[in-house]
């Protein structure tokens, strides 16, 4: 509050690699302090050089390339771009944008629609603007509108929202466009974006209640249990404590090749190698590896379904509760739910909380209910919003990065949907919001272990097979800088206790 002199930072928001955490935070500050004048992201480009392995294929050269690696290099240091060296987009940028927009939306008692223009100079009668009203996810109303206000003013206008069912959820998504092209800018060119969250209901309040009592049977013989119910037949083992087999009836085509395991780790971008988290947090890699199965225990049947409870050893070194709840249920459903309880444990921050199952070929037409479509983390999702989005895996990494890290999440995710060409395949959705990543790529390649390692896009061999992560959350991406500086503390994996759950569903 004593300083009155403007004041920029001529470095901030470090973008190396998986970058540009918590900057709406930095915005804030800045928005709310009058001496804040802004800053200088470090940095615009990464600087590569065009280089080509032995057998031709292309890649970005960093520190170390070209005959440098065993002499003294900053390694992909100066790679720290919001765009690729040929200004391919990363992530961070749409992010960068949305929180730079010079128009500002703010909602009050569902249609009063506030508009800021923070433009110094022009007048918003340059753009058109829009709305969208989703209901589930799916659109349900949009409608153009103009405002015309000048610089450095505000206005209210009134959106024409229909009526609410109490029963679903609404997102209300506001756009601004360009109007008339110019040397820079595209006639319909998006220049500022806004998403608002409508009524008291979520998705996660709407979640069905189970449809078929009926059908279901089960026996358990020996280590296996076998279950069966209208349509799914399927079989829980015991001694492994996972599921082993979930097919429709008469099908003996299997979509998951791994069920559900527990996953606490990540593949280090290049800011959590800055803070040293593949040195600190490596108990966590230790308990993703070297977890083994105590016991597991199958519960008493009632109308929600068949309960089978699995005990987990994560450590040799330090005791805690971990374990995974299943609940079959009549409909052939299956609810997994994890629990961690860390009270009285010195244990250092979990790197993610979530599990992982490995789908099997073919299985790769992505639809999913959650923010996008662009990549996503916690610290990092303002400009995502949530809706409905469609893709294959394949598209899912994020190649643009000059080095392989952790890439191609999503977060806020309501339900996923994987399937094939014949529309087989299987829905998750979550009891509350996961985290999710659906990648040819596994994150053991993605990982060169306590130190960066000289890797390069052209290193990594894209699988047959889907690496499905399912999460509560993982720790934020981070940024304020990539050489020591942690993500902020609400998006760090701190808490003594952990549970989240989510279904399996194999698609009629």
């Amino acid at each position: 509050d004593s300083q009155t002199r403007p004041f920029i930072m001529c470095e901030y928001s470090h973008a190396m690699g998986n970058s540009n955490g918590n900057f709406q935070e930095y915005w804030d500050i800045i928005n709310s302090s009058d001496h804040m004048q802004g800053g200088f992201i470090w940095d615009w480009v990464d600087q590569g050089l065009e280089a080509y392995t032995d057998d031709g294929e292309f890649f970005w050269a960093y520190g170390g390339d070209l005959g440098g690696e065993d002499l003294q290099n900053d390694e992909n240091f100066n790679a720290n771009g919001l765009v690729t060296a040929d200004r391919k987009p990363h992530p961070g940028l749409y992010e960068v944008k949305k929180v730079y927009q010079n128009i500002d939306f703010e909602l009050s008692y569902g249609e009063i629609l506030k508009i800021t223009n923070n433009y110094q100079f022009i007048d918003l009668s340059h753009f058109d603007f829009e709305w969208k009203l989703y209901e589930d996810g799916e659109l349900l109303k949009s409608a153009p509108f103009k405002v015309n206000l000048k610089a450095d003013h505000s206005k209210f206008i009134h959106l024409d929202i229909p009526q609410l069912d109490p029963q679903k959820e609404y997102f209300l998504n506001v756009f601004a466009y360009e109007k008339n092209s110019s040397e820079l800018i595209p006639a319909g060119h998006e220049l500022a974006r806004e998403q608002f969250q409508l009524g008291s209901t979520t998705w996660f309040n709407e979640l069905p209640l189970l449809a078929e009592k009926d059908g279901f049977s089960y026996s358990v013989s020996g280590d296996k249990v076998t279950f069966s119910s209208n349509k799914i037949t399927g079989t829980f083992n015991l001694k492994k404590g996972s599921i082993e087999r979930y097919l429709h009836k008469g099908s003996d085509k299997s979509v998951v090749k791994q069920f559900p395991a527990p996953f606490f780790w990540r593949a280090p971008i290049d800011n959590d190698f800055g803070n040293g988290m593949p040195q600190k947090l490596k108990f966590w890699k230790d308990a993703t590896y070297d977890a083994r199965v105590d016991h597991a225990e199958v519960g008493t049947w009632s109308d929600l379904g068949l309960p089978v409870n699995v005990f987990y050893t994560l450590s040799d070194t330090t005791d805690f509760s971990y374990q995974v709840r299943y609940l079959i249920r009549p409909d052939g459903s299956i609810k997994v739910t994890a629990t961690l309880d860390l009270n009285g444990k010195n244990l250092p921050e979990i790197p993610r909380f979530g599990m992982r199952m490995i789908l099997n070929k073919g299985f790769d037409q992505l639809s999913y209910y959650g923010r996008g479509p662009w990549e996503n983390y916690q610290d990092r999702n303002t400009a995502a919003f949530v809706g409905i989005y469609d893709d294959v895996v394949s598209d899912q990494f994020t190649w643009e990065y000059i080095r392989p890290q952790e890439s191609g999440y999503k977060t806020d995710t309501r339900w996923i949907t994987l399937s094939n060409d014949q529309n087989d395949g299987i829905r998750i959705f979550g009891d509350q919001p996961i985290s999710f990543s659906a990648l040819n790529i596994p994150t053991e390649q993605l990982d060169p272990g306590l130190t960066k390692d000289q890797r390069h896009p052209t290193d990594l061999e894209p699988q047959d097979e889907i690496f499905l992560h399912v999460d509560l959350k993982q720790r934020g991406v981070g940024g304020d800088n990539s050489w020591g500086a942690l993500p902020h503390e609400p998006y760090r994996l701190t808490d003594q206790t952990y549970s989240y759950s989510f279904v399996l569903k194999l698609l009629d």
